[in-house]
């Protein structure tokens, strides 16, 4: 093996062991904003912070959103911003597409570019898709 390929491989390793670090760093920085609030299943979830007519999806919601991000959700608050509560700056642009995806697929909706950029918070992504299975539905 040349020189240069070790230290290709050591470059590749290092920047691997620096991603998992920083990952790992943003798990903690989340949990420690949440500590203080109190864990909930998604279902009591849906129904402490929502209506009856939005609790299901914002349970379901929490579940599919659960599968895109390495935080717990559990002391998630409808509030909670995405980049800056969540710091969801991890979800890259295909997870962002994906995470799209299984909305639109779990609801039987659309979500147009324009509509999901201003999707902010928790709290957004539960009413939009509420309205949007209501106009579904009329």
């Amino acid at each position: 093996m040349s020189i240069a390929v070790a230290i290709g491989i050591v470059a590749v390793l290092a920047i691997g062991v620096l991603l998992w670090f920083q990952e790992r760093s943003v798990r903690r920085l989340v949990a420690k904003r949440m500590q203080t609030r109190k864990a909930q299943p998604a279902d009591e979830f849906g129904r402490h912070f929502f209506t009856d007519a939005t609790a299901p999806i914002a349970s379901r919601l929490r579940e599919i959103l659960a599968r895109h991000i390495e935080v717990d959700l559990s002391r998630l608050h409808p509030d909670d911003r995405f980049i800056e509560d969540l710091e969801m700056v991890e979800l890259d642009s295909l997870s962002a597409v994906n995470f799209a995806l299984d909305i639109e697929r779990e609801f039987a909706i659309s979500i147009p570019d324009a509509d999901a950029t201003r999707l902010k918070t928790f709290r957004d992504v539960v009413e939009y898709v509420s309205r949007a299975i209501r106009q579904t539905a009329a």
